[in-house]
């Protein structure tokens, strides 16, 4: 089962960011990776089996990346650093 990680919840979104949803059926991606990405808010999963590296490597997104999700509450996905690891903007 895959690990699941909650994301940052974000008040609102800014024009810079991208935001993918709100979506009437959760997961929105699936996949056979070991980390699932959970809303702040309601706790489901937005995806199931995709990482936030996936995420950021399929959509480039030029600052912020965001589920919007169907609860309301915005989520940040964190992004990967030069390291590989990811890393949730301040």
């Amino acid at each position: 089962m895959p690990v699941q990680t909650r994301l940052n919840e974000i008040d609102r979104p800014s024009a810079q960011d991208m935001v993918i949803g709100p979506q009437g059926n959760l997961p929105l991606f699936e996949g056979r990776e070991d980390e699932s990405l959970v809303c702040p808010g309601c706790g489901e999963e937005v995806t199931s089996g995709v990482s936030a590296l996936t995420l950021y490597a399929l959509f480039q997104a030029p600052d912020r990346l965001l589920f919007h999700c169907k609860c309301d509450a915005y989520g940040e996905v964190g992004r990967p650093s030069s390291s590989g690891h990811l890393n949730s903007r301040p």
